[in-house]
């Protein structure tokens, strides 16, 4: 009995089943309104097939990822910096919870605007908007973690007679590392969401634009594919980046 359940836990049976059940239903609804409204499970899998034979996948999937990587990178960036300014300054602490606060409450509209308004139609645009919305998200977590620092472990180093930068080096970054990966791997899911929805308007590569393409040229067949593979790009990223750095950094711990 155990070992089918084993079974049934590494095939993941029950959201193969679900899965199966969805399909079904779109497959039927598909019948029922029609292609243009709702195209068939079959015919985005042709739709995929062909985007990765003509090489289109790699060309929009990898304009997109070069602005992310940009936009969140350089988030990150800043938010390590806030984060050792919060450790180091009491009084730093405090402006950067306030403008953290101040950034979590701005709309992404906003932002997507603004970057129009000073960047124009370019790259630029989706670059900026992606740094200004996952810069909250991965700082919030670093400066969570610098606070969740055990004193008790700054006590002993004081003990042992630790430099300030041994004290940082040994206690503070392995206790903010696990902070660091959780931030970055919800901001990475938020900066393509969002750099998708900042493509559309003015570039002419990246996963946002091609989906805007085909809704104007009524091919919502594509539309669907490139939904599928953003949803291909997350999971493949959490699975060999997040997870990954998450098994590597409990084994250095």
């Amino acid at each position: 009995m155990s070992t089918a359940r084993g079974w049934v836990g590494r095939l993941h049976l029950p959201t193969l089943g679900v899965l199966a059940a969805v399909l079904v239903v779109w497959a039927g609804l598909s019948w029922r309104y029609g292609a243009y409204v709702l195209p068939s499970p079959w015919s985005v899998v042709v739709g995929f097939v062909d985007v990765v034979r003509s090489g289109e996948i790699w060309k929009h999937t990898g304009a997109s990822l070069y602005r992310i990587a940009i936009g969140f990178g350089a988030a990150v960036v800043v938010a390590l910096a806030a984060g050792l300014a919060a450790f180091l300054w009491r009084s730093a602490r405090t402006v950067v919870h306030d403008l953290l606060a101040i950034l979590n409450a701005t709309s992404v509209f906003v932002w997507i605007v603004i970057s129009i308004i000073w960047f124009g139609l370019s790259s630029w645009a989706p670059i900026f908007t992606t740094f200004m919305i996952t810069l909250p998200v991965v700082a919030s977590n670093i400066v969570e973690g610098v606070e969740n620092v055990d004193r008790r472990l700054l006590e002993m180093g004081d003990v042992y007679r630790l430099s300030g930068s041994e004290k940082f080096r040994s206690i503070v970054v392995p206790s903010t590392l696990p902070y660091l990966v959780a931030g970055m791997k919800i901001g990475f899911g938020l900066a393509l969401k969002v750099s998708v929805v900042a493509e559309i308007f003015g570039v002419t590569s990246g996963i946002g634009y091609i989906m805007n393409y085909s809704r104007e040229i009524l091919a919502t067949q594509m539309v669907f594919v490139w939904a599928l593979v953003m949803i291909l790009v997350m999971m493949a990223t959490d699975k060999l980046l997040f997870d990954a750095m998450s098994r590597r950094l409990d084994r250095w711990r």
